[in-house]
């Protein structure tokens, strides 16, 4: 059995979405290496989704946004749509880059190509796929809120 000692430090220099590890162990520990492989893939989460019959896992990165279509909830990603068995309260907490746009409606901010704010103050969300959202008005405050935090 190893024996794990963790120190913590707050380092303000630091994103929000960033983090440090450094890792000390004995000349002859061989387990260091899935040990730092463990840690690569913890941010690489995935998420059980259904594809017609099947149940199949997909990386949470991967996903451009989740959306309410009747009693069913789906998720968007590059080539294909799934059904997902989560509710979209519970798909808010997975990851800081999901946003909430409407209330049917969570993006993905990292597959976000652009943010088209109209003369009517209407924000449209552009995905790399060229596929588009449309902000709820009484979202514009929080996304626009969000933008801000992330712009340096």
């Amino acid at each position: 059995m190893m024996n794990i000692n963790i120190n913590k430090s707050i380092n303000k220099s630091l994103n929000k979405d960033e983090i440090n590890i450094n890792i000390e162990f004995p000349e002859n520990y061989n387990e260091i290496e899935n040990l730092i492989e463990y840690i690569k893939e913890f941010d690489k989460r995935k998420i059980a989704v259904y594809d017609g019959y099947n149940i199949v896992q997909i990386k949470v990165e991967d996903i451009m946004y989740f959306y309410s279509d009747g009693n069913y909830n789906f998720c968007k990603t590059n080539n294909k749509e799934y059904r997902v068995k989560n509710k979209l309260y519970e798909i808010d907490k997975v990851s800081n880059d999901f946003v909430r746009i409407s209330k049917g409606c969570i993006i993905n901010i990292k597959q976000v190509k652009s943010f088209d704010i109209g003369e009517n103050r209407n924000i449209i969300v552009k995905f790399n796929d060229d596929s588009e959202q449309y902000v709820e008005r009484r979202k514009i405050k929080e996304v626009m809120n969000y933008l801000d935090e992330r712009m340096i």
